[in-house]
């Protein structure tokens, strides 16, 4: 009974250290997978096409011919507002009274100052170049390690994103003052001042109307970015044992799962 006893524990220690082995072949091996499979991912700022710098450096290009005209949306709808600031003295109604016609002479001065504020403030924004400034700043940095390419890249998005988070606040604002300023001036406006002023009035919504160019360029950058795992939609991990029946001993499993 004894020696019976004996080798049966000896089978099982020599089993047990078998399956132990086997366990410990596999970890690594399963580690090496998980690990390939997440180091080809690497960084999605140097893998997105093109890649920040490079539609930096695009941008600086282009803006050295376009800065007067980025904005355009803003400009057309401060023009249309400065225009009826500067027509609504010809364009008041005859039955206003003294008070009635400061009221109306001081709305067509707020209009031509907003108007000509947003236009001069705009065009002067774009002749910032902030493209040129971020690709200045972003070429300071040399070298050909990962590093510092990374570097380069994460400066550039960040050159990319300045000019576009201003530029939405901007449009909003733009929206609201000129399109206040042009209704304001339908008040004490005539037939004709009210047409003017009411078209005035809708050209102050172009800015939501079109995307701002400096708001296109970060959101197109974006969305190529994201485009590098879109075809990824979920992927999870989990870890199991199995039973085989035939050996009669447990198997450790790990499962990784990728949803496209």
């Amino acid at each position: 009974m004894i020696k019976i006893l004996l080798t049966v524990l000896t089978a099982g220690l020599v089993h047990s250290t078998a399956w132990a082995q086997a366990s410990n072949d596999k970890e690594p091996e399963e580690k090496n997978d998980v690990s390939s499979i997440l180091e080809s991912m690497g960084y999605p700022e140097l893998q997105v096409v093109p890649r920040a710098s490079e539609r930096l450096r695009m941008e600086a290009l282009s803006e050295s011919r376009t800065w007067y005209v980025t904005h355009w949306p803003i400009q057309v709808s401060a023009l249309s507002t400065l225009y009826v600031g500067l027509t609504a003295k010809n364009n008041f109604r005859e039955d206003l009274s003294s008070k009635q016609e400061k009221d109306a002479k001081s709305i067509a001065t707020v209009a031509q100052a907003i108007g000509a504020g947003w236009l001069i403030g705009v065009t002067a924004f774009g002749a910032q170049r902030p493209y040129l400034r971020g690709l200045r700043n972003t070429n300071k940095y040399k070298g050909d390690d990962e590093r510092t390419t990374l570097l380069r890249e994460r400066l550039a998005e960040e050159a990319l994103e300045r000019p576009a988070r201003t530029m939405r606040v901007l449009q909003i604002v733009s929206v609201l003052t000129n399109f206040v300023a042009s209704g304001a001036a339908v008040i004490h406006a005539d037939d004709n001042g009210k047409m003017t002023a009411g078209v005035s009035a809708i050209l102050a919504f172009l800015p939501l109307m079109f995307t701002d160019h400096n708001i296109l360029v970060h959101e197109k950058h974006i969305e190529y970015k994201k485009k590098i795992y879109a075809p990824l939609k979920s992927a999870r991990a989990s870890t199991s044992f199995y039973y085989d029946p035939h050996e009669k001993a447990l198997t450790p499993m790990a499962t990784l799962s990728w949803v496209f």
